[in-house]
């Protein structure tokens, strides 16, 4: 053959080679019916100590005898996982905060993987919740407990980072960039039951002075041909607003709210720039991780340095008095440190 052809495919196959590949940028109604489920967000009351052992790794089984295995863990299922985690300190029927986070979790991990704990992608197929979904999407919800989870927000508050939507926007492109789609926790405060809610993010817009993340939230379903969800897509409106000259300015119109957050909230109504834009990696809370007492600090010194807020810190004091009394004497400190 001409020597020039084989010297055009060497060449063609270098810069195919080193040339980055571009991914296209999915539209408002690709990711809708990607990420998004068939069916509405829910709220459970409690969670067993089922979805709190498989949420983590390292947590014994039996729950009868974890007082006496595992103090800490017991300890801290009784004073936040149980009930504090699920419903966000409400009291159903009351607007409690639902399973958003762990429906975004798993949707982005069925994604990743094609599917994930017997689940395939797109979750949109789901349109009813059984009860082993049911237990899964509570299990990932858990995992926003793990010392993964826990570090990523204390590195995002230290020093107001996580109200300052210039980071945020930094942040995310890294995130994005890297690993693709992640979660985005909004809330009022780092501290459960104050408000808040979990979102998927896939890309940034920019424009006019603004930079737009946008996001599909497993409140508003592609399925539903309404105005509030898919409409919401529809029309653009799929993205949390960062201005870009105003670093505490951001906003985001919560499903079936009259106003943006975090001016309109109906626990603790604050002005803008009070809220927390919070960034989770799939890589860090996808997996199974360690419950926050594997680090090696007491319990109580965890939810200080933290977000616990002091009603449910004095709730787990009594917990912990509680299984010193079953035990007979004080567990060391690093009595329950894994390795």
């Amino acid at each position: 053959m001409n020597r020039n052809y084989f010297l055009t495919v060497a060449v063609t196959i270098l810069l195919a080679s080193v040339t980055p590949s571009v991914k296209a940028q999915l539209t408002p109604e690709e990711a809708a019916k990607k990420y998004g489920w068939g069916f509405d967000n829910f709220t459970d009351t409690y969670f067993s100590w089922d979805v709190y052992c498989n949420s983590y790794f390292g947590v014994p089984v039996d729950t009868n005898l974890s007082w006496a295995t595992a103090t800490f863990d017991k300890a801290f299922y009784e004073a936040v996982f149980k009930t504090v985690l699920p419903t966000g300190g409400c009291v159903p029927p009351a607007n409690c905060e639902g399973n958003c986070f762990g429906l975004s979790l798993l949707s982005l991990m069925m994604n990743k993987y094609g599917g994930y704990y017997g689940y395939c992608a797109p979750p949109v197929f789901y349109k009813t919740v059984d009860s082993k979904l049911h237990r899964v999407v509570n299990i990932m919800h858990g995992r926003q407990m793990s010392t993964a989870a826990l570090e990523a927000i204390v590195d995002q508050v230290i020093g107001g980072h996580s109200q300052n939507s210039t980071y945020f926007v930094s942040l995310m492109r890294q995130t994005l960039a890297k690993e693709g789609p992640c979660l985005v926790s909004i809330t009022m405060t780092p501290v459960p039951g104050t408000g808040g809610h979990t979102l998927i993010a896939y890309d940034v817009v920019d424009g006019g002075g603004h930079s737009y993340i946008k996001v599909v939230d497993v409140n508003r379903l592609w399925i539903k041909n309404d105005s509030l969800n898919r409409g919401w897509y529809v029309s653009g409106q799929n993205y949390i607003d960062c201005h870009s000259s105003y670093p505490s300015n951001w906003r985001f119109r919560m499903a079936g709210r009259p106003t943006d957050w975090p001016t309109d909230n109906e626990k603790v109504p604050s002005p803008l720039g009070h809220g927390h834009l919070l960034i989770f990696p799939i890589s860090a809370v996808g997996p199974p991780g360690r419950v926050p007492s594997s680090i090696g600090l007491s319990i109580g010194e965890i939810l200080q340095k933290v977000f616990i807020s002091d009603a449910v810190r004095q709730q787990f004091q009594k917990q912990q008095e509680s299984s010193t009394s079953i035990n007979g004497n004080k567990p060391e400190r690093n009595e329950h440190r894994r390795r």
